[in-house]
């Protein structure tokens, strides 16, 4: 069971699919020096809203609200802040 795609609703899609996302995103990436703030991790980073888009949409280009995750350690947070972990 899951989530079927119709009914999976992301706020931050308006944020990361600007340019001002992309440059934002690569700051967060050079600051936390391309590794996962969690793990260490080096391969497969993806940036995350330490606040959520959906609960911050105010917070949303904020450097200071983003951290570098693998997308094991993402995936981790994520699923906690949705009550799935």
């Amino acid at each position: 069971m899951g989530i079927a795609r119709d009914d999976w609703h992301r706020p931050s899609r308006a944020v990361n699919r600007t340019r001002r996302w992309q440059a934002v995103r690569l700051l967060a990436k050079r600051r936390d020096g391309f590794r996962c703030v969690v793990c260490g991790a080096r391969g497969r980073l993806e940036v995350d809203h330490i606040l959520p888009v959906r609960t911050h949409p105010d917070l949303g280009f904020q450097l200071s609200n983003l951290q570098t995750l693998c997308q094991s350690c993402h995936a981790g947070k994520t699923a906690e802040e949705l009550g799935h972990g």
